[in-house]
């Protein structure tokens, strides 16, 4: 009876180890996603949300902090950033990921930013285009919006590219997460753009929308 017994915790004992074993480790938490005006007050940037009466002081990497000073002192105006990172103590939003940072546009207006899931654009020509769940929207200077179809592939590195050939239009868009610079407002976006459309390249930058992270 007694070596019965110690049979059963011998096999019980490698049992419970296994299960301690396959135990999910504890979730990192998720990034908050925000967007609003941008302030500096005593060497310190401070973010005053589009939708909230919160202000969060920032606490920037090296890099967006180099990113915040070199357009604030380009233009002297106010800034617009998209930013996503976590709420901790004393109100403070330490920013992990920084979408996009400008001076112009239509920041906490802007009335395609809550269905896009990206939006690219480049200029001399302008091009841009509008991702979205249903289609991609192409804008060029002197033509009307034209609506497309697309599929989209994911490439390594974080790389992904949009392409259509439907209307007559044969389109490839490489998007690239690689920091980019706007050549005419001077906004920075956190993802590069290159377009292929019919026998014509352009560069330019992209950033996500509302409904991709």
């Amino acid at each position: 009876m007694l070596l019965s017994r110690a049979l059963a915790i011998a096999v019980l004992i490698p049992a419970l180890s296994a299960c301690q074993l396959l135990k999910p480790a504890p979730s990192a938490p998720t990034d908050t996603r925000m967007q609003g005006s941008i302030s500096q007050k005593e060497d310190q940037w401070h973010l005053q949300p589009c939708d909230s009466s919160q202000s969060y002081t920032l606490k920037l990497s090296s890099a967006a902090s180099s990113s915040f000073d070199n357009l604030s002192k380009d233009t002297g105006g106010s800034l617009f950033a998209d930013l996503a990172g976590q709420i901790t103590a004393a109100n403070t939003f330490a920013v992990n990921q920084l979408y996009r940072l400008q001076t112009e546009g239509h920041g906490c207006t802007d009335p395609d930013f809550s269905r896009l899931q990206l939006r690219a654009s480049g200029n001399e020509p302008f091009w841009s285009i509008l991702q979205t769940p249903k289609g991609l929207i192409l804008n060029q200077a002197g033509e009307p919006a034209l609506a497309l179809p697309y599929i989209e592939e994911q490439l390594p590195d974080g790389r992904f590219q949009i392409s259509t050939q439907a209307n007559n239009q044969n389109l490839q868009l490489w998007i690239t997460p690689q920091q980019c610079i706007d050549s005419m407002s001077g906004t920075v976006h956190h993802l590069s753009a290159r377009l292929q459309l019919n026998q014509q390249t352009f560069q330019g930058c992209a950033a996500f929308g509302a409904l991709r992270n």
